[in-house]
């Protein structure tokens, strides 16, 4: 069973409700109860553990995607659009965990560019210069593998590229 802050789910009560007056109103309250919880922040815990695993698997696909593949052919682009999007999906969730939040969106509605949030984290102390350089560098061979430039990274890059986002994702 799936917990938030400790409490079990209410599934099993929900299950056990009568098709009735009674049964709806119960619905209701625990609908409320849900809603108030999801509002104070409760399900943070439960959406941190989601993200770290969708993180961790798609890591793990990046890993095997390189070990499974053939030097000198370019079966490493797949492994950095992917490692790509872990460390985008990272950044955004960095942002997105500052006090006050890093608005991730620009005030037409797009998203950020991912150069803009690395250099607003920087801004607000969240690294140096430095480490937002090797940031800047893992976004450009995001951006080459998904725009289609294979010729601007190789395979040891992609190597290195898997270690700073795993590195990335461990400490954020």
């Amino acid at each position: 069973m799936i917990s938030v802050s400790g409490s079990p789910t209410q599934a099993p009560r929900i299950e056990a409700l009568k098709p009735n007056l009674d049964g709806a109103r119960a619905l209701r309250g625990i609908a409320e109860s849900t809603k108030d919880s999801y509002q104070h922040g409760l399900f943070e815990p439960l959406f941190m553990q989601v993200d770290a695993a969708l993180a961790s698997d798609y890591l793990a696909q990046a890993e095997e995607l390189l070990d499974e593949g053939q030097r000198g052919k370019s079966d490493h682009v797949p492994a950095a659009v992917l490692l790509g999007a872990v460390f985008e999906k990272k950044l955004r969730s960095v942002c997105a965990r500052q006090s006050p939040p890093i608005d991730v969106k620009t005030p037409a509605g797009a998203p950020k560019k991912t150069g803009l949030l690395i250099d607003e984290l920087k801004k607000v102390g969240v690294y140096t210069e430095t480490r937002a350089k090797e940031l800047r560098w893992i976004a450009g061979i995001r951006n080459d593998a998904a725009h289609g430039d294979f010729d601007k990274f190789t395979r040891p890059d992609v190597e290195k590229m898997q270690t700073a986002v795993g590195q990335f994702v461990e400490e954020f």
